[in-house]
């Protein structure tokens, strides 16, 4: 029977979108799970979706697996008589790989499954703009019972594979006479997951190319590396013919850049200014994590859906339910990391970044009246930045865009309320000393009391105070001493505090 028909024969669909696809880290037998799902009009049995990335097994390990199971806690008998039919879709809600419509009995607990459904290759790599378009696949279980009106029904459920992307600037610096050069890529954590090696080696006729090396330790999951050449402009070239992926097989990776040694030389004043490359470095790693909603179920006569037959186009504002401000939040963020239609750059020391003017005027007061007021900046296409470093006007554009922070230090997070402080950005202003607040200790509190006493922050300044008059000790160390020397009006006040307390 085919449930396309809906006036002859109803059913109940199961939308499952599964985010990050290609980030899944598990091994062969390891299974995504959907969230349950309730099928009310099916004597309110509870069913799961099982995918198996890599298989259910080591000889179905080209293949992914795909499952369906009555749960164990089903109310209604013991067993249950349904027809079925799994899919994979593609955007216009076309199918693109199904299994034939089943019929099977179900016991509680009891699984049937498909564990060849589709071959990975075809997923992954040859049809990968198909079926993981934005990296996102598309899972479907239709199911109804035979000579029987089921009053239809639709969920949709998401589970999003959690990554982290990393996006910096690597500027290798007195490039003409480089050897080597490292760099680190760490999460939240502390931990490098990424090490970077730059160096020049020799190849035919005497001309000298720069290799990277990448090496990935052993705890990480999987993660995808692309690379690019930042010229004076700021506009990037990309340095490899593919991204690099890691993942349990594969840690380390080399390639050759684009550009020889020589011809970055050659046009040092568009690749090299200062004798600086710069490189452009994106790493996305999956976190490890994977959270999972159900996020719309519905039973019965729908004001979108009229008797008779379900098209593709009803269907499909039932099938995706976004949050509207993550996706404006990853839109923005995209037009940042993609420079789209870019108009103006700031420019620091070694660095030059592009961004959008009317993007920063919204964020900034300091931004806005650069740009719509006679000041140099309005018409120029740089704003100079020469006292912040590339790292912190980097997190500082991230934060505008998106209003996230990333892996955020104490030094970092320094620098970034200062930046904060300067463009009139209040919100992160606040981030930053709520952070730095929280991250107080014996080590930093006196130079945490002269910032904020250098930006007229009287409440954090307030805060300092609170910290030192409970860490009494603090009076006594060489720190406290040396601060008194060159700080001799803040230690008074201090001082004062103490003795009126």
């Amino acid at each position: 029977m085919d449930c396309e028909i809906l006036s002859e024969n109803r059913c109940f669909t199961f939308t499952w979108i599964i985010e990050n696809f290609s980030y899944s880290w598990l091994k062969i037998g390891e299974a995504i799970s959907s969230p349950v799902f309730v099928v009310d009009t099916m004597g309110k049995n509870k069913w799961r979706l099982l995918l198996y990335p890599e298989g259910d097994e080591e000889k179905t390990k080209e293949f992914i697996s795909f499952y369906i199971r009555r749960e164990e806690d089903c109310k209604g008998p013991q067993n249950v008589v349904i027809n079925f039919e799994l899919s994979f879709l593609a955007t216009d809600d076309s199918v693109l790989m199904k299994t034939n419509t089943v019929k099977q009995s179900f016991a509680r607990g009891k699984k049937w499954y498909a564990d060849r459904f589709v071959e990975r290759d075809e997923v992954l790599q040859i049809r990968r703009k198909d079926y993981l378009p934005g990296n996102v696949l598309t899972a479907r279980c239709r199911m109804w019972h035979d000579n029987e009106e089921t009053n239809y029904g639709h969920c949709c459920a998401r589970t999003r594979i959690g990554v982290e992307r990393k996006s910096f600037v690597w500027n290798i610096k007195q490039f003409s006479s480089f050897r080597e050069s490292l760099c680190e890529i760490a999460p939240t954590s502390d931990q490098s997951m990424i090490t970077l090696k730059l160096s020049s080696i020799r190849g035919q006729n005497s001309e000298r190319f720069v290799c990277v090396e990448v090496y990935a330790n052993d705890q990480l999951k999987i993660s995808t590396f692309r690379l690019y050449l930042v010229d004076s402009s700021g506009d990037r070239t990309e340095c490899l013919d593919d991204e690099i992926t890691f993942d349990q097989h594969i840690k380390t990776a080399s390639f050759i850049l684009t550009f020889s040694k020589e011809q970055l030389m050659k046009n040092k004043n568009r690749y090299l200014p200062n004798d600086v490359l710069q490189l452009y470095c994106e790493c996305d790693t999956a976190t490890g994590n994977m959270l999972e909603e159900i996020e719309k179920a519905s039973y019965g006569c729908l004001s979108s859906i009229q008797e008779g037959n379900i098209t593709s186009n009803n269907l499909k504002s039932k099938k995706v339910f976004l949050d509207p401000t993550r996706i404006l939040k990853e839109n923005l963020e995209f037009s940042y990391t993609e420079n789209l239609l870019c108009d103006t750059k700031l420019k620091t020391k070694t660095g030059l970044f592009n961004a959008h003017k009317f993007i920063l005027g919204a964020r900034s007061p300091v931004f806005k009246a650069m740009f719509t007021t006679d000041m140099r900046e309005k018409n120029n296409e740089c704003v100079t930045i020469e006292d912040l470093d590339d790292d912190t006007v980097q997190r500082m554009l991230l934060y505008i865009y998106t209003a996230t922070l990333q892996d955020l230090q104490w030094d970092n997070a320094c620098n970034l309320y200062v930046a904060a402080d300067k463009y009139e950005i209040l919100s992160l202003k606040n981030e930053c000393s709520f952070f730095l607040k929280d991250n107080l200790s014996e080590d930093n509190c006196c130079d945490l009391l002269i910032l904020a006493d250098t930006h007229q922050d009287e409440d954090l300044k307030s805060a300092v105070h609170d910290y030192i008059l409970n860490h009494k000790h603090i009076f006594h160390t060489n720190q406290w001493e040396l601060f008194m020397k060159t700080n001799l009006e803040l230690a008074a006040d201090l001082m004062y505090l103490k003795c009126k307390k």
